[in-house]
């Protein structure tokens, strides 16, 4: 029975006091007073003893009312505080699950990557392998030319050794020819000779540089031709400037010749010759 029901029981009880006096009243009437009043005791004790029992049930009844109001409020905060377990524990698992797509995702990706890699892996080696053979086939080319070259050597160490044996020979040879040219008074130094030669046709050329001669030195002529136009080393050449009238300047003997310029010293010069750039060299005036 709910507490509300109790009520109603109670108000029902109170009424029904309030009808049993008022019919008492009535009866009193047709009664004596003291029966009345005997009968109204005995009723109001009967009344009041129910009206007792009827208020500790009451008490009883809210007494458990309340208890079972803090229960219930006990078992909806624990409710409360598992839903909010609950709804952590919920939220930690969506964080755990999105970490884990993530991961998942980047393992796939890594996944991929390494089968792209593995797959380029394998074409590297493929082609590293086709490389080395090329590589195998250009080493026994080489060492094939290499034996060839070493067959070579060789050869050609023996034909230098035996090179060597006639050089030794030949300057033995020219030792002995030195000797019978000294004792007899003649030049043993080939250089002297061949300065003394001249080229057999006119030579031109221009004056590229000059270096006057400094202290006890020697003023250095370059000039714009070499061996290449017959020059040697000691023709003497003729320096002179063209103009209004044409002037000699100085003589000079190559002392340093190559294929296209050469370097001479001045053994001869005018009194007012002053060599300078651009002035002409030839082998005749």
């Amino acid at each position: 029975m709910t507490f509300v029901g109790k009520l109603l029981v109670v108000i029902q009880l109170v009424l029904t006091i309030c009808f049993m006096v008022l019919a008492g009243a009535v009866f009193s009437r047709q009664q004596s007073w003291k029966a009345r009043a005997e009968t109204l005791a005995a009723s109001v004790a009967t009344e009041k003893k129910a009206y007792t029992q009827l208020e500790e049930e009451l008490k009883k009844e809210i007494t458990d009312l309340k208890d079972r109001e803090k229960n219930a409020q006990n078992s909806a905060t624990d409710a409360r505080n598992e839903l909010t377990q609950v709804r952590n524990e919920r939220d930690a698992q969506k964080v755990e699950l999105d970490t884990l797509k993530t991961q998942l995702n980047t393992q796939t990706s890594l996944a991929r990557i390494s089968g792209d890699e593995a797959t380029f892996r394998r074409e590297e080696s493929l082609a590293q392998r086709r490389i080395n053979e090329q590589l195998s086939q250009t080493l026994n080319t080489q060492n094939e030319r290499v034996r060839q070259l070493e067959d070579d050597v060789f050869n050609r160490d023996v034909e230098r050794k035996a090179l060597v044996e006639r050089y030794n020979e030949q300057l033995q040879t020219v030792a002995i020819y030195k000797r019978v040219l000294a004792s007899n008074g003649f030049e043993t130094d080939p250089r002297k000779y061949s300065r003394q030669d001249k080229p057999t046709e006119i030579v031109f050329g221009k004056v590229l540089d000059t270096k006057p001669a400094a202290g006890k030195g020697r003023e250095l002529v370059e000039i714009s031709i070499g061996s290449d136009d017959g020059l040697l080393e000691g023709t003497v050449m003729y320096v002179y400037r063209v103009g209004d009238k044409n002037q000699f300047l100085a003589e000079i003997r190559l002392e340093l010749v190559k294929p296209d310029q050469a370097v001479g010293v001045v053994i001869n010069s005018s009194k007012n010759g002053v060599i300078e750039r651009g002035d002409f060299v030839s082998t005749k005036l």
